[in-house]
């Protein structure tokens, strides 16, 4: 209870920063602003499903038959893997896939989860493998009978995209392509856990097993990718990448195979997954050849998308349940996940919505912070500027800085900030282009690197804010989307403000 506290603090202390910066873009009515409208909904998608479950007489009133428990499962299954196939292409606007190979894919990998079966009876017969609760047979009954298994079925729709057609021409369409080869998977996964527990493991299908999938496969996917743009072997980067895979997915499943076993492991493990898919997904966003400042995600929105669909798709089992077995089961079901979901769903809503675009950047997959920083949600406070227009001009107090005079006469100083910069794979920055160069003595004339100072963490179209302006060094070019100390050479502090 303390941990969804904390979240929804969490969430609440960005709603105002997102209210702010939406307001900004959609200033007028309240229906017309988006974050508004998705608090409507939000606020709608709360309230309806208990009133009409408490308050109406239409209980108990579906027939309970296999029949119907299956059809139910197979809709709500597919509500799972259609929302977060939705999500995934949020992320996809460079060169946006066809929707017809993302189709192909997703029937494929439906069709390949057959496969599991007669492959598992295979591969546990050939080499003994035996699940009688004993940690060393448990274990590699794990890694092999399921995480070998399944991450090679998923894995099939995939290669043979990349092997017969030239779809994937972009780093993050592994990831998509993988995710959604995921998701098929899940989607025949989901539905016979859905009918086997009359409904009961929604929130872990929704939450847990359908994200889990993706991010085993988009480790795959990654290594892929990586070995593309570093010019390395994919086979045998692919390879490395399956077998972290298959140890990822066998250690999230060992965990839960045994009663006897703390369940609290995997749900650590899958926070720290969820951080791990996060600096992914961005990577290969800002690797994009297509990368265009445009077009770039704008994640804003991202966080209370995800909150309503997935309280949509509670919101509707909660209602079935109702329906087929009446008010006092729906609500054991609410009572029974309802806390647990909602920790999970604020969680993975700030996480899968932070992100910083920053052409050729790659974030370090390990954080700066130290390993513990896996289990908190991945948090980016402030707003993207990139592509704003800025005006300079003289602050109150002259600086004393070897290039600031330079500046100073060149003040007031348009131009446009042209995008996001990282500091140590840390601290966030901009580069602004002047429309006028800068006549530094050794430095840059044409770039310039800006950021907010003091407890500002964006800047607001109607007053001026306090900037920090740093020359960088010629003959330096940024490149890979960050710069280090050494490049860099203070100016001074300037106001800005932008048009």
């Amino acid at each position: 209870m303390a941990f969804l506290l904390a979240l929804i603090i969490l969430v609440l202390h960005q709603l105002r920063r997102d209210i702010r910066i939406v307001q900004r873009l959609h200033p007028s009515g309240m229906l017309r602003s988006p974050i508004k409208r998705a608090g409507l909904t939000f606020i709608l998608l709360l309230a309806l499903p208990p009133l009409f479950v408490n308050q109406s007489h239409w209980g108990a009133r579906l027939p309970a038959s296999p029949g119907m428990f299956i059809g139910v499962s197979l809709f709500i299954a597919f509500l799972i893997s259609y929302t977060w196939y939705r999500y995934l292409t949020w992320l996809d606007r460079f060169e946006r896939e066809k929707k017809r190979w993302e189709l192909l894919v997703f029937l494929a990998a439906c069709g390949t989860t057959f496969l599991t079966f007669p492959l598992t009876d295979l591969v546990v017969g050939s080499l003994g493998l035996v699940l009688d609760g004993s940690a060393w047979n448990d274990w590699w009954y794990s890694v092999i009978g399921i995480g070998v298994v399944e991450e090679i079925v998923k894995l099939i729709p995939v290669l043979l995209l990349l092997l017969f057609t030239r779809q994937v021409d972009e780093p993050f369409d592994l990831i998509l392509y993988g995710s959604i080869s995921a998701l098929g998977f899940a989607f025949v996964e989901n539905t016979l856990y859905l009918a086997r527990t009359d409904l009961y493991a929604v929130g872990g299908r929704v939450l847990y097993a359908s994200v889990a999938h993706m991010f085993f496969s988009s480790i795959v996917a990654y290594a892929i990718a990586i070995a593309q743009h570093r010019g390395r072997s994919r086979l045998l980067y692919g390879a490395s990448g399956l077998l972290l895979a298959a140890l990822a997915h066998g250690f999230y499943d060992f965990w839960l195979l045994s009663p006897d076993r703390p369940h609290l492991i995997t749900t650590l493990f899958f926070l720290g997954n969820i951080h791990l898919w996060v600096v992914m997904k961005n990577n290969l966003v800002n690797l994009s050849p297509h990368y265009l400042l445009e077009k770039r995600p704008m994640p804003t929105m991202f966080r209370y998308r995800i909150i309503n669909a997935l309280v949509a798709i509670f919101g509707f089992a909660y209602v079935v349940k109702f329906l087929q077995e009446g008010t006092a089961a729906a609500n054991a079901l609410m009572a029974a996940q309802g806390t647990t979901m909602g920790a999970m769903l604020l969680f993975l809503a700030i996480s899968f919505s932070s992100y910083r675009f920053a052409p050729g950047y790659l974030a370090p997959m390990v954080p700066r912070k130290g390993m513990w920083r896996l289990l908190f949600p991945v948090v980016h406070w402030g707003e993207d500027l990139s592509g704003r227009g800025l005006l300079l001009r003289i602050p109150e107090q002259r600086g004393d800085a070897p290039l600031y005079m330079t500046l100073h006469r060149m003040l007031p100083l348009r131009g446009i900030i042209t995008q996001q910069i990282l500091l140590d794979d840390a601290q966030e920055l901009y580069l602004f282009k002047p429309e006028v160069p800068v006549p530094f003595d050794g430095a840059d004339s044409k770039a310039l690197l800006i950021k907010p100072i003091g407890e500002n963490d964006t800047m607001p179209d109607d007053h001026y804010t306090i900037l920090a302006v740093v020359a960088l060094r010629t003959p330096f070019r940024i490149a890979e989307g960050r710069v280090q100390r050494s490049a860099m050479e203070f100016v001074g502090h300037v106001h800005g403000k932008l048009l």
